[in-house]
Parts: structure tokens; C-alpha cells; sequence
């Protein structure tokens, strides 16, 4: 069963628009989470869209758990960046 996108009595979206797509459409440009400062503020966002039931409790704890994955991979990234940067370094100082 395909679930529906709540909204609150009298409140319209009067021609601002929604980073979420209509039900069935697709988002006009990719989202783009590539920091953990991206992923907060796409989760703040997700949060605020739920709070105002623009999205469904099923996509935003779907959306939640593919952050906290999204999460573990940029942290990893970073860590295995830092490590190279780390073991270059002490390459450089052993040859010298």
C-alpha cells in the first residue's frame, strides 16, 4: 500500500517550494550529502519536514537509518584520509 503525504488542515504550501518531492514525482535535483555537516543539515531538514507532516513516518525513519549509515561511511572516509596523511608524513620524516 502506497502511503500519502499528510498535511495539516488550513495550512497550504503558498508557492514556497518543498525539497521533498510530490507523491510519485521526483526531486528536480540530487541531493547532495558528501560532509557530516551536509548530513546534519539534511536530517534537520527531514526532522522539520516531519514535524509539519510534509513527509510520512516511514520515509523519514528510512531517510534516518540510511543517515546513520551515510554517517559511519564519511567518518571512516575521513579517519582513512587522516591515516594516509598520518603515514606519509612519517615516510617523509624516515627518508630524511
Amino acid at each position: 500500500m502506497k502511503e500519502t503525504v499528510k498535511k495539516k488542515p488550513g495550512k497550504g504550501n503558498k508557492g514556497k517550494a518543498s525539497s521533498t518531492p510530490p507523491p510519485g514525482g521526483k526531486r528536480k535535483t540530487a541531493i547532495r550529502v558528501k560532509t557530516l555537516a551536509d548530513l546534519r543539515r539534511f536530517m534537520a531538514r527531514t526532522l522539520n519536514e516531519l514535524d509539519a507532516d510534509k513527509i510520512v513516518d516511514g520515509k523519514a525513519r528510512v531517510l534516518g537509518y540510511l543517515c546513520s549509515v551515510l554517517m559511519g561511511i564519511i567518518k571512516d572516509g575521513d579517519l582513512e584520509s587522516r591515516i594516509l596523511k598520518l603515514e606519509q608524513e612519517a615516510s617523509k620524516n624516515e627518508h630524511n
